[in-house]
């Protein structure tokens, strides 16, 4: 089968409540979605999540790469879908969430021809995963009145964002542990909030609170830093904004600088490469997390099929969808039910439906030298 025509489409996700951590506050997160056909009727979906202060991408750029990946795989002979994971890799260099929109779309085209779903098609490790539930940065009481609604419902794992004023935040996360006491695992998120040295001291004071990890503590280029926190804490250390490609894995692992190691498909351009970075962490012993930005349940129903495939993802931080106003379909999202997620049984993402009020056609790729624009 081959590849016969691309769409892509834009749209937009709306928080429930607006979603703050250490570098801004998000009030929607601008969506392009990657319709792909093939020759036998069939479509795949794929999400792209970007954000510009992590990835360097925008939904316009995203749009505009999108037109030129799409370009290249028309007419693209399905059967050699790592030749097809290889043109969108090769296509540019980083562009990460635009390259995991196509890897995402491919694959739940491939589960649509065989009839699977594509943790099937990846090879189930587990039936189910379970899912935390992230708090963004607000104040004291309403932190530890919402951890303790999110454990009242059947939530056993939360993860706190930080980063921003250090009593403040420490204030904040006891407040949250005495809230739950201990029916709950508490995480806790930097996303780059501090230096390295302002990290060493934040850290010791969080200790008291019995926190899993710390995760991502110093700015994403400082892997050295984030070492230095590493070996000067005993709290475990995960990288996340640190970490966009199987080569960052390597280079962190190598420098000592990871306990635990986030992977999200918008980072790293998708299924294919999120294998990777779990296979080095496998060999290295370093344990996964897979995480996401402010997708939709698109976005989020991959993110499920690779967790419930790869054996080295011990925690799972996919509940953007569970917190949004709207995810893009017309007929909910993948369960999330109590604390666990899982596939739905049917090929490819699952059964999500496209809702056409909330996405808007923005150009067909009809033709490997050219796009017709809509």
């Amino acid at each position: 089968m081959k590849i016969t025509s691309i769409d892509l489409l834009k749209g937009a996700i709306y928080p429930k409540n607006p979603f703050k951590v250490s570098f801004g506050s998000h009030l929607r997160s601008d969506e392009v979605i990657v319709k792909i056909y093939d020759d036998d009727g069939n479509f795949g979906i794929g999400e792209a999540s970007p954000t510009l202060k992590i990835v360097g991408e925008s939904q316009g750029s995203v749009l505009d790469i999108s037109s030129k990946i799409g370009s290249i795989l028309v007419g693209s002979d399905l059967d050699y879908t790592s030749h097809i994971f290889d043109q969108i890799d090769s296509s540019i260099v980083g562009n990460s969430t635009a390259k995991a929109a196509f890897d995402i779309a491919i694959y739940d085209l491939m589960g649509k021809e065989r009839k699977l779903p594509i943790s099937s098609i990846l090879g189930k490790y587990r039936e189910k995963v379970e899912s935390d539930v992230t708090i963004g940065i607000m104040n004291t009481d309403e932190a530890a009145n919402r951890s303790l609604e999110l454990v009242k419902s059947g939530i056993k794992t939360i993860k706190l964002k930080v980063g921003d004023d250090i009593e403040t935040d420490v204030e904040r996360v006891k407040a949250v542990r005495e809230s739950v006491g201990n029916k709950a695992k508490l995480f806790i998120d930097a996303n780059q909030g501090w230096s390295p040295k302002r990290a060493v001291s934040a850290i010791e004071k969080f200790s008291k609170f019995d926190i899993e990890f710390v995760e991502q503590p110093t700015p994403a280029n400082d892997i050295e830093g984030l070492a230095f926190v590493r070996k000067n804490t005993n709290i475990p250390i995960m990288a996340d904004e640190s970490i966009h490609s199987p080569s960052d894995a390597l280079r962190a692992i190598e420098l000592g600088a990871v306990d635990m190691v986030n992977i999200k498909l918008m980072k790293c351009g998708g299924i294919h490469n999120a294998l990777k970075i779990a296979t080095i962490c496998e060999t290295a012993g370093i344990p996964n997390m897979v995480g996401c930005m402010l997708e939709g349940a698109f976005g989020i129903a991959a993110g499920i099929h690779f967790s419930l495939s790869a054996k080295n993802v011990f925690i799972v931080d996919l509940d953007s969808d569970r917190d949004s106003k709207n995810t893009l379909t017309s007929n909910g999202i993948l369960p999330f039910e109590g604390c666990y997620r899982h596939d739905d049984g049917y090929p490819g993402l699952g059964n999500l439906k496209l809702n056409s009020e909330e996405v808007e056609l923005v150009k067909s790729v009809t033709v490997k030298e050219g796009l017709t624009s809509i």
